[in-house]
């Protein structure tokens, strides 16, 4: 029995630190964490950086799939519905603008791995309007769920709200 003591210990400590990063930092009993937050967060920002570093006609995908990619990091994480469901309408948004201004001349970008579709340059106009409405919205659904969250899908919308600012700009 003294010789299973020391396995015995090492095997509910390594369970219980993998159960308690899986939630992160944040409170586990709710399932937000500070990790996932900043993860999200983090992916919106460089997301941002990256759509913006390209051709105007081609940043409404690369937008979409950062939206994509965002919402997939919330997924099989219940606290994070409302923040997932917001990222998914601004994801949906952005899709409809692909599909209804499509421009089949122009070539496909590849960059880094990714592959994006190019809208036609007279739609840029109608398509910054339905992105920002689309994340107004997904702001405005992001705060009115902020109360049991902390301040974990403040975090989220005030990263929408810096992309609807670029965009103004």
């Amino acid at each position: 029995m003294p010789r299973l003591l020391p396995a015995i210990l090492i095997l509910v400590l390594t369970t219980t630190l993998s159960h308690a990063q899986g939630y992160g930092y944040g409170n586990s009993k709710s399932g937000l964490s500070d990790r996932t937050t900043n993860r999200v967060v983090r992916l919106l920002e460089q997301g941002l950086r990256q759509c913006q570093a390209l051709d105007s006609v081609y940043r409404y995908d690369c937008y979409r799939q950062n939206y994509q990619a965002a919402g997939k990091q919330l997924t099989g994480n219940p606290a994070y519905a409302p923040a997932q469901q917001a990222l998914r309408d601004v994801e949906n948004t952005l899709a409809g603008v692909l599909n209804a201004n499509a421009d089949p001349a122009a070539k496909p970008l590849r960059r880094r791995g990714k592959r994006y579709a190019a809208i036609s340059e007279a739609a840029i106009p109608r398509s910054k309007a339905a992105f920002t409405e689309a994340l107004d919205e997904a702001t405005t659904q992001l705060l009115r769920s902020a109360g049991s969250s902390g301040d974990h899908f403040a975090r989220i919308a005030s990263a929408l709200d810096s992309e609807k600012v670029f965009l103004r700009s």
